[in-house]
């Protein structure tokens, strides 16, 4: 059966003019081509000039002389350096209110700050941390649990858009804790040894429970023992067969850990301080793997000669903090390298440069952002480098990663493009409805786009023939109004999106579909109150010229080009 008429007039203004209803409803082929740009394919391995298949959200070949494939879409790089996806090993994020107390667990643990027995898998990180973590860089993350002392089982997530299931690399990852006190008042502990004491002896339950159930399993003749399931949780981490990640808040939580571990044998992984240089003899021998935070202390402010309120200790602290992570590099210890907090994670680039002007290897700070967190997580064979057969996470940036403000442009995530650029505040109210144009290599086929509200918070449709497309994101930076829907509704799954430039009552720019990119212009008809436009408003400018001759051969999938603005 053929389509109704207002999907294929939609999907002939998305340059599918003349194609039957079988190709309209059969999803793009999700394969990419990446050429002329300089790809740092792994921390301190370089091909100046090279091109990156993707196919079905993976890596397909790099190389210098790798020929796009016929069925792939062209992206032109030139100009600009694709880095393997950046890795977030410790985004830390709430089970529940701030500041509320966990409830019982039927069968838990009797103390409300042990409860590991909870998955973080059912709380993946919110839209906006995902969008700040994107716009650094990022296209994974280890989601860990706030909040208590055993808290749970963290997971390791895409940041992707769409189901958060299909997200998931790893739904358990490590069991995470941290010496913290009672936080909600009046209970058990209310000190650090306090904390230390009900770390060890649930650790040392766990371990007799693990015990008690197998000879239980091997003779059902003696006593059943009772089921707790926060011991259960914890059994195979006293047993050592599981990972525990310790949060620390100075070099004397580390030291804690470090002799916890020794004692019980335990996997484990520490969140770091920035404080490390103080003990840095006694952590370098045992030299376990650190998600170091690159939260530098702010400048101390000025005193008087007599003034004695800032203490030597904090004086060298702020001094040694950006030498922090080489030398513990240095004395052996792996380290990956977190946003943990910061309150923006773009922030993390400026701490590294600030290292890296301190002696920090450029080569050590890119491992610390995608190689030794995939290897810390068990991922590196699907993360942190760009070859044939890993997940297609990348980051594109003009000039270089490792800078105190990287200029990132986009990042790909299981073999899809997210752009990132920083937004201006709106220079034009948008609102109303505009009468544009799509100009494809199949001709011109005429749209209504109706918007609402103010420029901050801006909704509306796109209307095609008589099929209405509610907009998915309706957004402007400066004098640029940015829209994306979904293709599906008109047969042709994947998203679509314009970018188009304003001037007064008019419009013109560019579009983006699964079959290819195409040219926008247009202009207001009627004002956010429906009143008609005045005649007098200037025509809409023409559009931007087809690609060249030379690049037409490969236009059946469409061709896009990503530069400087």
């Amino acid at each position: 059966m053929r389509p109704p008429r207002p999907a294929r007039a939609f999907a002939t203004l998305l340059g599918l003019a003349g194609l039957s209803a079988a190709p309209l409803a059969a999803a793009a082929p999700a394969v990419h081509a990446l050429t002329g740009a300089r790809v740092v394919t792994a921390p301190g391995t370089v091909l100046e000039t090279a091109t990156v298949v993707l196919r079905d959200g993976v890596v397909e070949a790099v190389g210098p002389e790798v020929e796009p494939p016929a069925d792939a879409r062209l992206w032109d790089l030139a100009g600009l350096t694709v880095y393997p996806g950046l890795i977030e090993p410790y985004l830390e994020r709430n089970w529940g209110a701030e500041g509320a107390a966990p409830a019982p667990v039927p069968g838990g643990h009797p103390n409300p700050l042990v409860r590991p027995e909870r998955e973080m898998i059912a709380h993946p990180p919110d839209a906006a941390s995902v969008k700040q973590l994107r716009a650094a860089g990022f296209t994974t993350a280890a989601v860990a649990p706030a909040q208590g002392i055993f808290r749970g089982r963290g997971a390791v997530v895409q940041l992707g858009d769409g189901d958060p299931n299909e997200q998931v690399l790893r739904r358990t990852a490590a069991q995470h804790l941290s010496f913290a006190t009672n936080q909600w008042g009046g209970g058990y502990p209310t000190s650090r040894m306090g904390a230390l004491a009900l770390v060890r002896q649930t650790l040392l339950d766990a371990a007799w429970y693990r015990q008690a159930h197998r000879a239980y399993e091997r003779n059902p003749a003696q006593p059943r023992p009772p089921v707790d399931t926060a011991l259960e949780a914890l059994a195979e981490v006293a047993a050592g067969g599981e990972l525990l990640v310790v949060e620390t808040e100075s070099p004397t939580d580390t030291l804690r850990a470090l002799a916890l571990a020794t004692e019980l044998g335990l996997d484990l992984h520490l969140v770091g301080n920035g404080k490390e240089h103080r003990w840095l003899p006694a952590i370098a021998a045992s030299p376990r793997p650190h998600l170091l935070p690159l939260d530098f202390p702010e400048t101390p402010a000025p005193v008087e000669p007599d003034d004695l309120a800032i203490g030597l200790a904090e004086l060298r602290d702020w001094d040694l903090a950006p030498d922090n992570p080489r030398r513990l590099i240095e004395a052996g210890v792996p380290v990956a390298f977190t946003t943990h907090r910061l309150d923006d994670p773009a922030r993390v680039h400026a701490r590294l440069a600030a290292a890296v002007a301190r002696g920090l290897t450029a080569t050590d700070a890119l491992a610390g952002l995608t190689t030794v967190p995939a290897r810390l997580l068990g991922l590196a064979d699907r993360l942190g480098t760009i070859a044939p057969g890993m997940t297609a996470n990348l980051v594109v940036v003009e000039g270089e990663l490792l800078v105190e403000a990287p200029k990132i442009r986009a990042v790909w995530i299981d073999g899809r493009r997210y752009e990132v650029r920083a937004p201006e505040p709106p220079a034009v109210e948008p609102a109303g409805e505009w009468a544009i144009t799509v100009v494809t290599g199949s001709g011109e086929i005429p749209v209504t786009l109706r918007l609402r509200g103010a420029a901050a918070a801006l909704e509306g449709a796109v209307l095609a023939m008589d099929r209405v497309i509610p907009l998915q994101r309706a957004a402007v930076s400066g004098k640029t109004l940015e829209l994306r829907f979904e293709g599906d509704q008109v047969g042709m799954p994947g998203t679509v999106t314009m970018e188009l430039s304003i001037t007064g009552a008019t419009l013109s720019g560019k579009g983006d579909s699964p079959r290819g990119t195409f040219q926008v212009r247009g202009r207001r008809v009627a004002g956010p109150e429906g009143v008609p436009e005045s005649p007098a408003s200037e025509p809409a400018p023409e559009p931007a010229p087809e690609p060249e001759p030379e690049r037409a051969t490969r236009q059946t999938e469409g061709t896009a080009r990503e530069g400087r603005p």
